[in-house]
């Protein structure tokens, strides 16, 4: 009897411990970090490459071990569109994401494209954050999608081989543009002949003569390489541009609290952090641009351009009726 009392004892003495074992197992697999990839469209060589790792080092701090941030450039992970199709069915991926991709899954964020509705870098913050964006955001959690931040990405311009100082003066230029319905709105309020090249091929299209015009954030025009080929900067300033950080609303979900919240805490305070980084490239890169023989015109009549914009809601039967005078007007009163 006693023996049986000292094998049973035994027995669970040692079922104990696995059980210990097992479960401490899980608890130390259970405290290793979610590792989330971000797929950037810009190359290492851009100045904001190494924003974008220091917002990851901030996410991962704030995370306090829940989150690790791993950073790649130039689409390395995917394409763009490929990317958020998988992010929506929960692939662990941040995507760097301009609004006009967002419309694939809820229209209205075109309207974040739409040239000189923001006039200055504050604007898109507040568009954000306002009822409207909160709604248009609730809508695209739905499709499997969360906005991690949308910040100030640069104030786009028109680069080409000769002045353009009015619409009337594109009338007859070849002007690049993404493959989408905004941009190639955006290329009919720049008065040219819209032109639909990939990215990856605008330097060829340019020395080739398929387009005459190219239209970015100077530091991009600078990095790319463009000035080697056109020497005037014509200051439209037709966009105020925004870019966002895209992930797995699923994925988001599972997280725990700690790390859901550094995202959500570092991730709403970046547009401001942003916007301050921006305006510092942009002084830059001007001078670094007139130091390679570019003419930039400042003195553009912008007039032609900001009526032609105005009509491009036109274009969009399929956003909410109104969206555009609503952004107006939630921009003014935030």
């Amino acid at each position: 009897m006693q023996y049986t009392r000292r094998m049973f004892g035994r027995m669970a003495t040692a079922a104990g411990l696995c059980l210990a074992v097992a479960f401490g197992g899980f608890a130390a697999q259970a405290q290793e970090p979610t590792t989330l990839k971000m797929n950037l469209v810009i190359s290492n060589q851009d100045p904001v490459f190494a924003y974008w790792q220091d917002f990851a080092k901030d996410i991962e701090k704030a995370s306090e071990g829940t989150l690790k941030v791993e950073v790649y450039p130039t689409e390395t992970l995917g394409k763009t569109t490929d990317m958020i199709e998988a992010i929506s069915r929960g692939a662990p991926v941040l995507q760097d994401s301009d609004p006009s991709h967002l419309s694939n899954y809820v229209a209205d964020y075109a309207v974040f494209m739409n040239p000189y509705l923001f006039k200055e870098p504050r604007d898109i913050e507040k568009a954000w954050k306002s009822e409207i964006g909160q709604r248009m955001e609730k809508e695209l959690n739905e499709k499997g999608l969360r906005i991690l931040t949308l910040v100030y990405f640069g104030t786009r311009n028109l680069m080409c081989d000769q002045p353009v100082l009015k619409r009337e003066e594109a009338a007859d230029l070849k002007v690049r543009n993404a493959p989408t319905k905004m941009w190639n709105e955006v290329g009919k309020v720049l008065g040219g002949i819209t032109v639909n090249t990939a990215w990856t091929e605008v330097y060829t299209a340019l020395s080739q003569g398929v387009a005459d015009c190219a239209e970015s954030p100077l530091n991009v025009l600078y990095s790319t390489k463009f000035h080697e080929l056109r020497k005037h900067i014509n200051m439209t300033e037709h966009l105020v541009a925004s870019t966002s950080i895209i992930m797995s609303q699923q994925l988001y979900d599972s997280l725990p609290p700690k790390a859901q919240e550094a995202l959500d805490t570092v991730g709403r305070s970046y547009p401001a952090v942003r916007a301050e980084q921006i305006r510092g490239i942009e002084k830059e890169y001007r001078e670094k641009l007139e130091a390679e023989g570019v003419t930039f015109h400042d003195d553009v009549d912008k007039s032609g351009f900001i009526e032609a914009a105005a009509n491009v809601s036109e274009a969009f039967p399929e956003w909410t009726p109104g969206l555009y005078d609503q952004m107006l007007e939630a921009i003014k009163s935030n």
